[in-house]
């Protein structure tokens, strides 16, 4: 094939479209003659601007003189692998658009643009065709994308690869042998606001390999800049929903496109509005740009509660609606721990402790210190009870009376404590997780060496004669059960009612005894009355 009179090279960053444009004004053709020229050697012309095939590749070369590279980053393929996923496109063949149009938020024609990038360079670049670039941020504006004059996209010519013309005029037909004559490049255009051009930026570095941070950690460009799009799709289902008006100044117009469109379909067709895409898009990668997975749930909370809920569940409803990537299945798990079951948020936190340094009932100074907090009621044993039984659980345990008996209690009270406590109180799965670490950090010695050691002293009264001898001299042998119980309840982290010093529940009455006798210890007797706890009872049985 002879090479043309008039030959050049595309600039960094020129659509192909645009740069063949000018060729042909350049040499005197038409754009029709032009194209016909590209399919003599055998090739197609209807991904020119996607993904040429190498026989229309190689015609461009021998016309032009242009190396293949330059002509091939003049393409959407340049993309591929970053904001683009191409694979199973096959430029011959018409039928295979299917494997990427299915995967949404592509377009075969049509660009955005810049007026004044167009009024400096007279290039239109091939990025402005990406959805997700919706700021210049050599202008700091938002980018155009339909044209006043017609009231179409740019470059919207659905039979023709090129325009009619080349330069900074829209040239959409519209009409027989008719164009838009409307100069771009004489626009205006909004200025972009700051978090709109950051978030453009990061897009760009992205785009050109560069990992990106998202969640705190290191993310490859695909998955980044994939997670940032099915993000968006999220929220713009949730943008929709009744109760999301304050969330965003980005949210009414989706509103009225959702409510003037028929059918929406935000995985396929992103909104229309670069401003609007940018706003949806801009909330995404803020969310994403969290430092943790905590934090991020935070930000992402307030969308997720406008979730409708119904039959299926409020994870089952966001699944719907969007591609769950591994990261977004982990953001919205966390986002909807609140609203999870503790249960099912225990089993995902398992721990290593040992089940021998669980106590029945956490001790009050550490339910005091770490998780009193969580709880509506003051019913502090039941609580504490509460707390040690999601440890247990943490622990590997089924369920909550696996997780009761565990600690050597009654399956059902385990299992009647566990619903009583979430029906009254619902604490937040994610705080009482933070509770428990905090506790189980804090928490020292073998529980059920303890509770033997009080079940060895219950045996004997000799070790209670001497410390009553020595700092209670008025306290009578029938206070023998309630000292025992004292050293269930703090030496042994035991339940009352679960003491060694009666085989049956205590009634109202002997509580209320209890109770008065622990009242009546001053520190001294109380802290001879543990030490005691410590040492092996000698003498005399019961």
């Amino acid at each position: 094939m002879s090479p043309l009179p008039v030959r050049s090279q595309p600039a960094g960053g020129q659509c192909i479209t645009d740069w063949l444009e000018h060729v042909a004004e350049d040499n005197g053709l038409l754009t029709t003659q032009l194209e016909s020229a590209l399919r003599r050697g055998g090739g197609m012309t209807r991904f020119l601007a996607v993904k040429p095939d190498h026989r229309t590749l190689a015609s461009i070369t021998d016309l032009t003189g242009a190396p293949q590279p330059k002509v091939v980053a003049g393409t959407l393929s340049r993309f591929d692998g970053t904001a683009l996923d191409l694979d199973g496109l096959d430029p011959r063949r018409w039928s295979s658009w299917r494997n990427v149009a299915g995967r949404g938020w592509f377009r075969l024609r049509g660009t955005a643009a810049c007026p004044e990038c167009l009024a400096d360079d007279g290039c239109w670049m091939v990025a402005w065709r990406l959805p997700t670039v919706t700021v210049c941020t050599r202008h700091r504006r938002y980018l155009i994308e339909r044209c006043p004059g017609c009231g179409r996209r740019f470059a919207d010519h659905p039979h023709e690869p090129l325009r009619h013309g080349a330069g900074t005029c829209c040239l959409n037909p519209i009409g027989e042998r008719t164009v838009c004559d409307l100069d771009v490049s004489r626009l205006g255009t909004r200025m972009a606001q700051g978090d709109d051009l950051a978030r453009q930026e990061r897009h760009d570095l992205a785009c050109t390999g560069t990992a990106v941070v998202t969640l705190g950690e290191l993310s490859p460009v695909k998955e980044y800049l994939t997670d940032v799009r099915h993000l968006s799709v999220l929220l713009l289902h949730l943008a929709s929903q009744a109760d999301a008006e304050s969330l965003g100044p980005w949210v009414e117009p989706i509103r009225r496109e959702a409510r003037d469109t028929r059918r929406v379909r935000w995985h396929l067709s992103p909104p229309s509005d670069p401003r609007v895409r940018s706003g949806v898009l801009t909330t995404a990668d803020g969310i994403l740009a969290a430092p943790t997975v905590s934090a991020a749930a935070d930000l992402l909370a307030p969308w997720i509660e406008t979730a409708p809920t119904g039959t299926e569940s409020r994870l089952a409803w966001l699944a719907d609606r969007t591609t769950m990537t591994p990261t977004l299945s982990r953001l919205t798990r966390a986002a909807l721990a609140p609203h999870e079951r503790i249960s099912t948020h225990l089993r995902r936190t398992i721990s290593s402790i040992d089940p021998a340094r669980i106590p029945q009932v956490v001790p009050e100074p550490l339910y005091r210190r770490h998780a009193v907090h969580l709880f509506t009621t003051n019913k502090g044993e039941t609580n504490r009870l509460f707390v040690s039984l999601c440890l247990a659980r943490q622990s590997g345990t089924a369920t909550w009376a696996k997780a009761a008996e565990l600690l050597g209690l009654d399956g059902d009270l385990g299992t009647r404590t566990a619903r009583s406590v979430t029906a009254r109180s619902r604490p937040d799965p994610r705080n009482l997780t933070t509770a428990l670490d905090a506790i189980r950090a804090d928490l020292t010695g073998n529980y059920r060496s303890r509770e033997q050691q009080v079940h060895a002293l219950m045996r004997s009264d000799t070790w209670f004669e001497q410390w009553a001898d020595d700092h209670r001299p008025a306290t009578r042998a029938s206070s023998h059960p309630y000292a025992v119980s004292y050293l269930w309840c703090l030496h042994a982290g035991g339940m009352l009612a679960t003491s060694p010093a009666w085989t049956t529940p205590p009634p109202r009455l002997v509580r209320v005894a209890y109770r008065q006798f622990a009242a009546s210890l001053r520190p001294l007797a109380a802290a001879a009355l543990l030490a005691a706890a410590r040492t092996p009872p000698v003498g005399g049985a019961a």
